[in-house]
């Protein structure tokens, strides 16, 4: 059927992954590439293990999902922490999509080094203007953010002064004016995160 063609393709893929030259890539060449390979890895893994509800309820699921990649082992976990957090983007976090519902939504498209930062941006822009995952409370005064910023806070805070001023750069205009005008008064609370998986496959 359809999955096992895909399945076949996706292995295919991460067979010619196993022997990239990683020292040959610029920082774009490799970035794209992670992004790619984490993805494509996840799925993999969970299509693995047939049935689960969710990626956590695997036992260490991004320890134990193993890979080779250039020729040095991975896991998802040490390809999403050793590998791409040191690269300095945050919008990595937009990329990297981990199968479960409250995580961004996969792309169909590969990320290359020419279209990465176009990506990327289109990417926070979508994950930010999703009501499931962040949302403002002008009510209240109070904006509701998915996990992933209280988690990797340190990575979105390193250029810029708080996850607001973070935030603030992917909204859409009326959001982020309302944000700038009322910034004293912005309460900033975090969303229960969802790890039942999003089955999009």
């Amino acid at each position: 059927g359809k999955i096992q063609e895909r399945y076949a393709d996706l292995q295919g893929y991460l067979q010619t992954l196993e022997t990239v030259p990683l020292d040959e890539l610029d920082r774009n060449e490799k970035m794209a590439l992670f992004i790619n390979a984490y993805n494509a890895q996840c799925v993999r893994g969970v299509l693995d293990r047939g049935e689960i509800e969710s990626v956590r309820n695997v036992f260490l699921f991004f320890k134990r999902t193993k890979f080779v990649l250039g020729g040095q082992d991975f896991s998802l976990d040490s390809l999403e922490h050793e590998a791409l957090r040191p690269m300095g983007d945050p919008r990595i976090h937009f990329a990297i999509v981990c199968s479960s519902k409250s995580c961004p939504e996969l792309v169909n498209e590969a990320y290359t080094s020419e279209n990465l930062d176009a990506m990327l941006d289109r990417q926070a822009r979508k994950f930010l203007a999703d009501p499931e995952k962040n949302r403002l409370d002008r009510e209240e005064k109070t904006l509701y953010l998915s996990k992933i910023f209280k988690w990797f806070e340190e990575d979105f805070t390193k250029d810029q002064p708080s996850i607001l001023a973070y935030v603030s750069q992917y909204l859409d205009d009326s959001t982020a004016k309302f944000l700038e005008e009322r910034k004293g008064e912005i309460r900033v609370e975090f969303l229960p995160y969802d790890w039942s998986l999003n089955g999009h496959y």
